[in-house]
């Protein structure tokens, strides 16, 4: 008889089999654990998704009554010309958040937003471009957004240029950056980049 009472030899490796499987089984579950992990890791944190604007931007100086309001007097005054508020608008429209989510709805208030200037409506339309939600994915366009958000002093732009170059081949940014330009031109913006 063996220290456990068994004395029976094919119980014995039976058991030990058991065990085997059962460990087997346990490690194969730790692992697929620990691959999920690693990749949630690596998609939350390693991978960079096109950014996003800040939701909580003020412009420095101003006060607005479009902070803090509900959609429908974000509205109001976003059909008046207010330019946060159209952001605003825009930033809700692409969220979802107390309105139907739309990302066309979206893009078109930022647009609006963004002719008057207002920077973080032009990085938001550059992360439209860079992620196609209520346009077409264009890495161009979103250089192009981007690089005038540089020019309108965001001085976030600059990295999300890097991250677009990779994307695009040199003649590309050459044309993009072009755009920009004149789209600043245009606008009587003040540059401080070449």
């Amino acid at each position: 008889m063996n220290e456990h009472g068994n004395d029976n030899p094919v119980r014995r490796r039976r058991t030990w089999y058991e065990r085997r499987i059962r460990n087997r089984r346990i490690l194969i579950g730790v692992g697929v654990l620990a691959g999920i992990a690693l990749l949630a890791w690596y998609v939350l944190v390693v991978v960079p998704g096109p950014p996003g604007p800040d939701v909580d931007y003020k412009p420095p100086g101003k006060t607005t009554k479009a902070r803090g309001a509900t959609p429908e007097e974000l509205g109001k005054m976003a059909e008046q010309g207010d330019a946060e508020a159209q952001w605003r608008l825009g930033t809700l429209y692409r969220n979802g958040d107390g309105i139907r989510q739309s990302d066309s709805d979206a893009v078109e208030w930022f647009r609006r937003a963004a002719e008057q200037r207002f920077v973080p409506a032009i990085s938001a339309l550059g992360s439209q471009y860079w992620a196609g939600r209520g346009v077409r994915q264009d890495y161009a366009k979103a250089y192009v957004w981007y690089d005038v958000a540089l020019a309108e002093g965001d001085a976030n732009a600059e990295s999300q240029l890097q991250d677009l170059s990779a994307e695009l081949t040199p003649e590309e940014v050459a044309n993009a950056h072009q755009q920009a330009k004149a789209w600043v031109q245009a606008h009587n913006c003040v540059t401080g980049h070449p």
